[in-house]
């Protein structure tokens, strides 16, 4: 037997078709997310979103901006405009179909909308991103079940009150 049964292949599309279904839940926010926005991805979620929506996919979901949440390279904020290709590949900072985005700091209009795992580095990471928010609200969505723990952390530390949702 050959490991690509239609069964496999069908299982496979499916779960693509899940996850595609996922991204977009995220990415409107759940529906409490409308109009531009930027989405911060860890290193884990930009692999993930990169696996099923090309750049270009995402901008026409009023995706402004992919940026990684632990890139601490650029204290600003790093601005690949989108302009197609890997979200993988901006989120690095590379600009995937040669779009050179200026740096932008006045981003204080803009959603967030963070997706990332619920690990301590990475609450971390929020945390230190809210204590100086760059942008209006965030909308956080989580790849599996955070602690108590963690999110009495990421509570106590939203005192600019920016965090519109977490789930």
């Amino acid at each position: 037997m050959d490991g690509f049964s239609s069964n496999n292949i069908t299982s496979t599309m499916d779960g693509i078709v899940a996850i595609r279904h996922y991204i977009d839940r995220i990415v409107t926010g759940d529906g409490k997310c409308r109009g531009m926005k930027v989405f911060l991805l860890d290193a884990s979620t930009t692999q993930i979103v990169s696996c099923v929506y090309s750049l270009t996919e995402i901008s026409k979901k009023e995706v402004y901006l992919v940026s990684r949440l632990d890139d601490t390279t650029n204290p600003s904020l790093n601005t690949q405009q989108n302009g197609g290709g890997d979200p993988a590949a901006t989120a690095n900072g590379n600009a995937a179909a040669g779009t050179a985005g200026a740096a932008h700091k006045n981003t204080g209009h803009l959603k967030a909308v963070v997706y990332i795992r619920p690990t301590e580095i990475n609450v971390g990471l929020l945390v230190r991103e809210l204590a100086r928010p760059r942008f209006a609200e965030y909308h956080v969505f989580l790849s599996g079940i955070l602690s108590k723990g963690l999110l009495r952390l990421l509570a106590d530390n939203d005192v600019h009150e920016r965090v519109r949702q977490v789930q």
